[in-house]
């Protein structure tokens, strides 16, 4: 402590003669206020020291780390400080008694015992010495004095409060896109320093205060220098959680080729045996064919061993019938019904196989519109994984439609089990199949986004998986260019609420990022077999639960994807990593386990 009295002493003595004026307070109390400015900075160095450490450590904190920001923390906002003012009132005590203290002048200890500059203070304190170093701050709350009562608790107490908000602000600053628990080991130490120094003297603990506010003030923006880690460092950080499962087969899945083992068969079609290489390079090819294929004419859905060949028809206006003055469709069932519309399985003689015709329940002008931007917002996609739009038709147009109304979409048909009922039917899946799910969806809905659109209504339900065990996205049926309505229109809620991102499901537009959340809860579903938040009795309460941001009870209590689908789901959007940074992190992840990345989400069953 001596140390410390000496280092103080000298830190008074240099600011007293750099500022070199005894005006109003003295020079000791304009001395003592520049030092409570150093001393508010010193838990903004501990924050920037934290800012400057995530960019290398990004948001992932183990147990060494969070050893070292607590150290950090305490230290720099709580030790520090309180042995600064503790120091400080030993060396203004010492030198008021006439005491020489190491590091002060004689000069210094003299002027001490000279009377304050303002008229009348001889008449409370004797000398500047008893002004700083009297009354401490415990005797300073005396309510029998209303003046110095009320001058201690704005001084005293609100100063305090002021500098601990300012601290919180610099640590919330330092740990932006990472946990913030954090925080507190800055702002609870700098809120318990009053209690602390109550022995030290009130006046130049007061104007230590005073200075301490404007160095805490100072030391947001000094932070603010250091930036916020990449997303690509946040990113990487959260591989070693997934990382440390186990080299060999996890749960679920084959030893031999990774792929996960189901009993079950799915609804399908006679597929062919395939090698996995062989798969891998077709999908690959699949991919480029799709991302150079020209937006105007339409494509019949191709896949990889299954289904007939793409056929291109011409571009133009409605198409109407199927040539040779016959119906181009022909019903065949009907598939199902969402919110607005149902879906039917037709055969379309003029692209020669089999489609999914969606038309609306009730068609409407305004039902009608919505259909319209399905179709314009669809058309432009084109992503393996996510469902392709044909045509748009109206149901006048062809006898084959005379069972539907209005305007008609005509989609790519995707044969095979919604992911919802292939968990409730054969159990949840396991992280290599949740992880392959998670990547082919991700990037389904990253190339909508990249045109501007955004699907909305992601959940088990709108997830097929193929008769060749692959995943696709379906269903835009609320689907909406960036900037068109929120998720309520005339109190009519669109969308799932066990599935909605809080932000939509409070009313906000929806974005990239409230895409990403319902596909992450989506995945975690599929892990776990529970929604995210628990389920609700009712509509309502899960539009409650999901608006407040309730708790994520329900995640997959042993999964490598737990630090992901935390992230995923984070309830601030910021706080989520972007759609391809996740699901580069899965194929990274899917590598090290030794699985391909463009595998199968289930075992593919053949009928012989």
């Amino acid at each position: 402590m001596d140390a410390v009295s000496a280092l103080v002493a000298g830190l008074i003595s240099g600011l007293r003669a750099m500022l070199n004026t005894d005006v109003v307070v003295g020079g000791w109390a304009w001395a003592i206020t520049a030092l409570g400015v150093l001393v508010g900075l010193l838990p903004a160095a501990g924050a920037l020291l934290v800012a400057i450490w995530r960019k290398g450590i990004g948001s992932r904190y183990g147990p060494g780390t969070a050893a070292g920001l607590t150290v950090i923390g305490v230290v720099s906002a709580g030790l520090l400080p309180w042995l600064a003012f503790t120091a400080t009132g030993d060396v203004v005590r010492a030198a008021a008694a006439g005491r020489q203290v190491t590091g002060l002048r004689e000069s210094d200890v003299a002027a001490l015992a000279e009377p304050i500059p303002v008229p009348f203070a001889d008449l409370v304190f004797d000398s500047q010495g008893d002004y700083l170093g009297g009354t401490t701050v415990r005797q300073a709350f005396d309510p029998a004095d209303p003046a110095a009562f009320a001058l201690a608790i704005g001084v005293l107490a609100v100063l305090p409060l002021i500098v601990a908000a300012f601290v919180w602000g610099q640590a919330r600053i330092a740990l932006r896109r990472g946990p913030t628990w954090p925080v507190h080991l800055f702002w609870l130490p700098a809120l318990a320093l009053p209690l602390l120094t109550a022995a030290t003297p009130a006046g130049s603990s007061g104007h230590l205060w005073i200075g301490a506010v404007g160095g805490a003030f100072v030391g947001l923006f000094v932070v603010l220098l250091a930036g916020r880690p990449s997303r690509e460092r946040v990113r990487r950080s959260l591989e070693p959680a997934a990382a440390r499962r186990p080299a060999g087969p996890p749960r679920g899945s084959d030893p031999e080729s990774r792929a996960p083992v189901r009993s079950a068969p799915i609804r399908s079609r006679p597929v062919a045996p395939t090698r996995p290489e062989d798969v891998g390079a077709e999908r690959s090819k699949l991919a480029e064919r799709f991302a150079a294929r020209p937006p105007e004419p339409l494509v019949a859905p191709p896949r990889a061993g299954v289904g007939p060949t793409p056929t291109l028809v011409a571009p133009g206006p409605l198409l109407g019938g199927g040539g040779g003055g016959g119906p181009r469709f022909r019903m065949i069932r009907r598939l199902g019904a969402g919110g607005f519309g149902k879906v039917w399985l037709a055969h379309d003689a003029q692209l020669g196989h089999e489609v999914a015709l969606k038309a609306a329940h009730a068609p409407d002008v305004e039902t009608e519109e919505r259909i319209r931007r399905e179709f314009t917002a669809l058309r432009s996609v084109r992503h393996p994984n996510c469902v392709r739009v044909f045509d748009l038709v109206s149901a006048r147009s062809d006898p084959g439609l005379a069972e539907l109304d209005g305007m008609v979409i005509v989609m790519e048909h995707v044969e095979g089990t919604p992911l919802g009922e292939l968990v409730r039917t054969r159990g949840v899946l396991d992280d290599i199949a949740a992880a392959r799910a998670w990547a082919s969806v991700a990037g389904a809905l990253d190339d909508a986004h990249s045109r501007g659109v955004m699907h909305r209504d992601v959940k088990p339900g709108n997830v097929i998986v193929d008769a060749a065990g692959y995943a696709h996205l379906i269903d835009f049926g609320i689907a909406r260019r960036t900037g068109d309505a929120t998720l309520t229109v005339a109190g009519f809620v669109l969308g799932t609420p066990d599935f909605l991102a809080p932000e939509v499901a409070g009313g906000q537009r929806a974005t990239p990022q409230s895409d990403s959340w319902q596909l992450a809860a989506t995945i975690s579903y599929a892990l776990s077999g529970h929604p995210p938040r628990g389920t609700h009795a009712d509509a309502v309460s899960g539009l409650r639960a999901a608006a407040a941001g309730a708790p994520l009870t329900q995640l997959p209590p042993r999964s490598a994807h737990t630090a992901l689908l935390h992230a995923a789901m984070h309830n601030d959007p910021a706080q989520r990593p972007p759609l391809g940074a996740a699901r580069q992190a899965l194929e990274d992840w899917l590598r090290r386990t030794g699985a391909a990345p463009d595998g199968p989400v289930t075992q593919v069953t053949t009928r012989r």
